[in-house]
């Protein structure tokens, strides 16, 4: 199998952190069968997380499936993919009607496993690729590149908030992906991800507190998109002060490189927690609804801690039924003890 393979396509179409959750897999397809060149059907999303993978990752499809044309296109890229000749296909969406894209091609293909939802997503995706090869595999976790021309840019913006390679970095994230449809605790009930600015300032207040106490040299950040400038400037003053807000032009590359380089990572389970589990960057999480073991962060389970509403009293809060106070438990193991001097 592995000198007969010169094709493969993955199908995964989602948002960042659905594509981050797949990258165990394909960094596993890639060690498996090293001469293969992968394309992939995905979003747009799909098309930023995987820039610069892997030399072996020759194309991306990009399919929107909300898009009015979106039936068109399938046909479209369906053509497009009996064309290519694909040796193998691995389908890691749920919809049966991804198939529809290469069920009419000689292609050997797998899909994920439905007798086995208990496990994390990663970690079927991976089985997926085991079951095509016969064998057992090394073990993956998620993984993303970082260069180092992301990193010197992550670096200059840290730098003039005298942030220093010595330094630890804390960072917040306090958005996800569906807040702006949040407060109308829309029918995906994306509100039970939403913490409020005033537990992020109260955290962030106890983060100092303990910084200052142990003469620490630490800061806390967030690193924002520029439509989240307001979020991020009521976390500020309501903190009064305790965390350096940045909201620079969008660069993916260099974000994943911040993201590296902070020691801790506060977030509700969105894209960037899936990130930092690919960057290696300690996280704490919290959860509503979704459970750890499907989709947290696909890393060494101490390297972080998830905290869930479903352990608190009022779980029907959603994350919000989580304290500032049991958040700042939950990151003190990360934090350093004393100043190193």
């Amino acid at each position: 199998m592995l000198n007969t393979v010169n094709r493969i396509l993955l199908i995964r179409v989602g948002r960042a952190g659905d594509i981050v959750m797949i990258t165990a897999a394909l960094s596993a397809i890639f060690k498996c069968y090293p001469s293969a060149k992968v394309d992939v059907i995905s979003g747009v999303d799909g098309k930023r997380v995987l820039k610069n993978y892997h030399p072996n990752l020759n194309f991306i499809y990009i399919y929107d499936r909300k898009d009015w044309l979106a039936f068109l296109k399938k046909k479209q890229l369906a053509s497009e993919i009996e064309k290519n000749q694909y040796d193998l296909v691995f389908n890691f969406e749920l919809n049966p009607s991804f198939q529809k894209f290469y069920n009419h091609t000689d292609a050997k293909s797998y899909e994920l496993d439905r007798s086995e939802p208990e496990l994390h997503y990663s970690q079927r995706c991976l089985n997926v690729v085991v079951r095509a090869l016969g064998h057992d595999i090394a073990h993956e976790w998620a993984w993303l590149p970082v260069t180092e021309e992301a990193r010197k840019k992550a670096q200059n913006l840290l730098k003039d908030s005298d942030i220093t390679e010595d330094t630890f970095v804390i960072g917040i994230h306090p958005s996800f992906s569906g807040l702006k449809k949040a407060s109308f605790r829309d029918k995906s009930q994306n509100y039970l991800r939403e913490w409020s600015a005033g537990n992020f300032a109260r955290t962030a207040v106890m983060l100092n507190e303990y910084i200052i106490s142990n003469k620490l040299d630490c800061k806390i950040i967030m690193d924002l998109l520029p439509e989240e400038r307001e979020l991020g400037e009521r976390i500020v003053k309501e903190s009064n002060g305790a965390v350096i807000l940045f909201t620079p032009e969008p660069d993916f590359e260099r974000y994943k490189a911040m993201i590296e380089r902070m020691d801790l990572l506060l977030v509700p389970n969105t894209g960037p927690m899936h990130i930092a589990a690919a960057v290696n960057t300690p996280i704490v999480a919290l959860f509503s609804g979704l459970k750890v073991e499907d989709c947290g962060p696909f890393m060494p389970a101490e390297k972080f801690i998830a905290l869930k509403s479903e352990d608190c009293s009022q779980p029907e809060l959603g994350i919000s039924a989580i304290t500032p106070e049991q958040v700042f438990s939950a990151c003190k193991p990360f934090l350093p003890q004393t100043n190193k001097a």
